[in-house]
């Protein structure tokens, strides 16, 4: 609805200001100079250019942005925010995924409901279920922040769905799989993918906790390394004599492990795992088994749990349920052959 008053102007030209609603129902005007009838020609075209906004037909002129440039203003509005840094680093690596897939020139405003299922089949061809969702709840909260501040009308993401992610397949390496996978490895003398892998095992890191830009050269200090976790969360997992070698050899290089997640999920699932007849496995497994290597030797739940990081000991026994069961049975054994045995 737009209505018209007559405007007096400062060098006292005919002009009227037409007042209407604009394609997000904010109060707006704007002054159009000359006849009364040019001011109803421009509330009529208005009027028509809004609905046509309204009905998806054209973008306003504020959804002629590319996600390139809106990339950067959400990363900027974090920031001022007060997000963690290192939020802010999972959200640049979800977001350089989605201005590669969009090639960085498409507008916001042109990304429909379609468009992200494509993505995140795409999405699906290099990378685990889990990771895939990550990096689409994070394309989310950047679209909602685009409806807040008025680059989009309505969100596209509305009635996408997650990843069906199974966790019954992320399962531990056996010893048998574990040796078979390292003699694959060592026979072609593929040293940077035996650094790799070995410094997950013996950190039991998370798949991109040991990459850039979450783990870089900063983060080593003298006696252990800082991993970003879940949730804004870092913990130290200290250095071992294999760590230490290994972070010694690769210090020509510009980060620890300077690749992408789909690069070490190649190289170690895809090409080695197949090698060694292993199934049924992720990368994940490895965190997993370092996980399953220090329940077999004795190492309490609770500390088992702080080395992972954990949310709580209650996540750990869920995972480690089986060998949590079978050292029951063993300590019930200990204890039946401590007590001394009574005969009547």
């Amino acid at each position: 609805m737009t209505s018209i008053i007559k405007h007096k102007s400062k060098d006292g030209k005919s002009a009227y200001r037409v007042f209407y609603s604009n394609h997000l129902n904010k109060r707006t005007s704007k002054v159009v100079y000359g006849t009364k009838r040019s001011a109803v020609a421009f509330a009529n075209r208005i009027e028509i250019e809004v609905q046509d906004i309204r009905n998806g037909i054209r973008l306003p002129p504020s959804m002629k942005m590319s996600i390139a440039d809106l990339k950067v203003k959400y990363l900027k509005y974090l920031r001022g925010a007060g997000r963690k840094e290192s939020t802010i680093t999972r959200y640049t690596v979800s977001l350089v995924n989605v201005v590669e897939y969009f090639s960085g020139e498409k507008y916001v405003g042109e990304v429909t409901y379609a468009d992200i299922e494509r993505y995140k089949a795409h999405r699906l061809d290099t990378c685990t279920p889990t990771g895939v969702n990550i990096d689409l709840r994070h394309l989310r909260a950047f679209l909602n922040y685009c409806v807040r501040m008025g680059y989009i009308v309505k969100s596209p993401y509305s009635g996408v769905k997650q990843v069906k992610v199974s966790h019954k397949d992320v399962r531990s390496l056996i010893m048998s799989e574990l040796e078979s996978l390292i003699k694959v490895i060592k026979a072609v003398a593929d040293t940077d993918t035996m650094d790799i892998l070995l410094f997950y095992l013996n950190t039991g890191a998370r798949a991109n906790e040991i990459l850039p830009p979450l783990f870089t050269w900063d983060s080593i200090k003298d006696e252990y390394i800082e991993l970003a976790g879940k949730g804004d969360k870092t913990r130290q997992v200290g250095l071992n004599d294999t760590t230490r070698e290994i972070l010694q050899r690769r210090r020509v290089l510009s980060d620890p492990f300077p690749y992408n997640y789909e690069y070490v999920y190649s190289r170690i699932v895809r090409k080695y795992y197949s090698r060694a007849g292993i199934k049924n496995a992720n990368l994940h497994s490895l965190r997993k088994t370092a996980g399953a290597l220090l329940v077999q030797r004795g190492v309490t739940i609770y500390g088992v749990s702080r080395f992972l990081g954990h949310s709580s000991v209650t996540v750990t026994e869920r995972h480690y349920v089986d060998l949590l069961q079978k050292n029951y049975t063993e300590m019930s054994a200990t204890l039946d052959e401590a007590i001394p045995k009574i005969s009547w």
